[in-house]
């Protein structure tokens, strides 16, 4: 039994980590400090428990595995709440790309570009929510499966052209 408590605690301490670390980059400092002590408060609790039981390999078991789905869990969080911005860069030859993209309400700067391997290529810049990722490369791929893609995260975005209506 006291395995499985290991596991849980370690598990949402573990979660509340990861949440706490990337609120303190996104510059929440107040709330992620403050999920900062909650997870020491956990971590100190289960340090407590394991020390009473510490010579069984199931309490690292234990404590490693409840790290692991806490981290897991977490990074699917953060996914799918962030509200960052993505800079996508696409060099294609196909101008279709284009065409694809703003049905599906992207928004999109291009330029016609020439490289040592391809003279009729186009460089396509694009800032996307970060819940729409994988839904644009999916368009890409579906006109260009050998189109380059380069996803960067940004800091901050000042003025520009951002269609709204499926990036809530």
């Amino acid at each position: 039994m006291i395995f499985i408590l290991i596991f849980i605690l370690k598990g949402i301490e573990a979660f509340v980590s990861t949440i706490s670390t990337i609120l303190i980059i996104d510059e929440k400092r107040l709330i992620g400090s403050l999920l900062s002590f909650i997870q020491v408060m956990i971590w100190f609790l289960i340090i407590r428990i394991a020390l009473d039981d510490s010579n069984s390999i199931f309490m690292a078991l234990s404590y490693a595995g409840g790290y692991s789905i806490g981290s897991y869990f977490a990074s699917f969080i953060t996914t799918y709440f962030s509200k960052k911005k993505l800079l996508v860069i696409i060099i294609t030859s196909n101008k279709n790309v284009l065409r694809d993209m703003k049905i599906n309400g992207y928004s999109a700067s291009f330029m016609k570009a020439s490289g040592l391997y391809g003279s009729n290529n186009i460089i396509i810049y694009s800032f996307i929510n970060n819940k729409r990722k994988d839904e644009l490369i999916g368009i890409i791929k579906n006109e260009d499966k050998k189109a380059f893609i380069s996803i960067n995260q940004n800091k901050e975005l000042i003025n520009g052209y951002f269609k709204h209506s499926n990036d809530t």
